[in-house]
């Protein structure tokens, strides 16, 4: 079979991969030959029935020796050449997804598919060339039923940067799991099946995150994708029911998915990281879930590893990523892990322009508080509305503190050019889709938001203007 006619070629190049280890300049397989072999092998090793990769190395001939060199094979992939396991892991990317089931395939199958979820690059790409899988077409048909038109095309956008990121076998478990899932017993799932579910929502995360890094609006569009379906009350509920959360303080929560760290990839260890990077990448969706619908004996469960493990650890990750951020340009930002504040200074037009931000020790279950007082020059209502832009998309909008101190500098300097901020929002660039004011009231000449505008009239049930009160005529500017 395809295995048996691999295992020549994957013992040579672990062996090799194993020889270049002790030759920092070696460099195995490198170049199209690389990728096309170990894409070849990725794609055996998604491919082939569980059976026949047997976990047992000393039993040769039903393949356990394939199994094992491939293990081997792969975690040194992942440390010393991801660049070339990259393509290997697209190009089998729904199989490795259905391998995150098989209790012999998921360490391997979730090691490659990292180096899938943390690269800064699309599974598809061109807004006019993105396909919707089927099932999520479906999904997206009922979703949007009874929806307005402006909705509509909003959550479509979503559906489409979700699916320019995300695997099609893993929009199918999103949208499938809540109607899975039994709400009486969550926990009623197999541990192979929980497990999987686990390993593919972590990896959703990481894809999220890397989706985030090359522009903040994918963020928000795939949170609102998530929260469509579902999925993350029923991932926590389950999670938080069988994680350890007893994590020490020298003691990280990666461990457990860590090539070194095989003999902590078991399911409790698993939960206890699916929780970890629900709350750091999903904020606002985790505190929605936690205040509204998390059963009241996990309550003081989560609360406790959000105060002690999550929060600590997401501001120094967070202070991290400031510290080696290139695009805040002549802003200065400093933060300190004591206090939990971050304070940015801008100067602009001779006025010195602070912001600080302070991070409650159970965010985001807590809101953070924003202070601008210490702003020089500026009326107090315009620092005011920008302390509000702060705390709704750090509060509301499952936005980093990188990605709200970024908006807000170039929503100032959209004000200083001249630009009024929406009345809605209070922003001149609209926290999801960054576009300006672009829906002119034809009767008080105010600029609005089309997003803010359609939801104001669908939450106060008139089609009016805002600030004039007169039946909407507007047209677009």
């Amino acid at each position: 079979g395809p295995a048996e006619a691999a295992l020549p070629v994957l013992t040579a190049a672990a062996a090799l991969r194993e020889s270049s280890a002790r030759c920092p300049d070696y460099r195995l397989a490198d170049g199209e030959d690389g990728r096309e072999a170990l894409s070849g092998l990725v794609g055996v090793f998604a491919r082939t029935r569980p059976g026949v990769l047997n976990a047992d190395p000393v039993d040769e001939s039903d393949g356990g020796l394939w199994m094992e060199t491939f293990a081997r094979l792969t975690g040194g992939a992942v440390e010393t050449m991801p660049e070339l396991l990259g393509p290997a892991a697209v190009s089998s990317v729904n199989e490795l997804c259905d391998c995150l089931y098989v209790p012999l395939k998921q360490w391997c199958a979730y090691q490659i598919l990292q180096v899938y979820a943390r690269d800064a690059e699309p599974l598809q790409s061109g807004d006019d060339d993105v396909a919707i899988p089927p099932g999520t077409e479906r999904a997206l048909s009922a979703w949007r039923d009874g929806m307005d038109g402006e909705e509509a095309n909003e959550l479509e956008e979503d559906v489409l940067v979700a699916a320019a990121w995300l695997p099609e076998r893993i929009m199918s478990l999103l949208e499938g799991i809540a109607a899975e899932s039994d709400p009486s017993h969550p926990d009623s799932r197999p541990p192979a099946r929980l497990m999987g579910d686990l390993l593919a929502w972590i990896t959703t995360l990481d894809a999220l995150d890397a989706a985030g890094s090359v522009d903040m609006r994918n963020r928000s569009s795939i949170s609102g994708y998530i929260k469509k379906t579902g999925a993350l009350g029923c991932i926590m509920n389950a999670a938080l029911r069988v994680a350890d959360l007893d994590v020490l303080k020298d003691e990280s929560i990666f461990s457990c998915v860590e090539v070194g760290g095989r003999d902590d990839f078991v399911l409790q260890r698993v939960a206890a990281l699916a929780v970890f990077r629900s709350v750091e990448s999903l904020p606002t969706l985790v505190k929605t879930w936690y205040g509204d619908d998390c059963p009241r004996f996990l309550r003081q469960r989560l609360g406790n590893f959000v105060e002690n493990v999550v929060a600590p650890a997401t501001l120094e990750r967070e202070l991290d990523r400031i510290k080696s951020a290139t695009s805040f340009g002549d802003m200065s930002v400093k933060g300190s892990l004591v206090s939990r504040e971050v304070t940015a200074t801008y100067y602009q037009d001779e006025c010195q322009l602070s912001v600080t931000i302070t991070m409650p020790r159970t965010f985001p279950l807590r809101n953070v508080e924003v202070d601008c007082e210490k702003t020089k020059g500026v009326a107090d209502n315009r620092w005011g509305r920008w302390a509000l832009q702060i705390m709704l998309m750090l509060n509301g909008k499952d936005g980093s503190i990188l990605d709200a101190l970024l908006l807000w500098k170039q929503n100032v300097d959209k004000e200083f050019e001249g630009v009024e901020p929406c009345p809605i929002c209070y922003s001149v660039l609209c926290i999801k889709t960054h576009q300006m004011p672009n829906l002119e009231c034809t009767n008080c000449h105010n600029k609005f938001h089309t997003t803010c505008l359609y939801k104001w009239f669908q939450s106060s049930g008139k089609s009016v203007c805002v600030l004039c009160q007169q039946p909407w005529s507007g047209r677009r500017v």
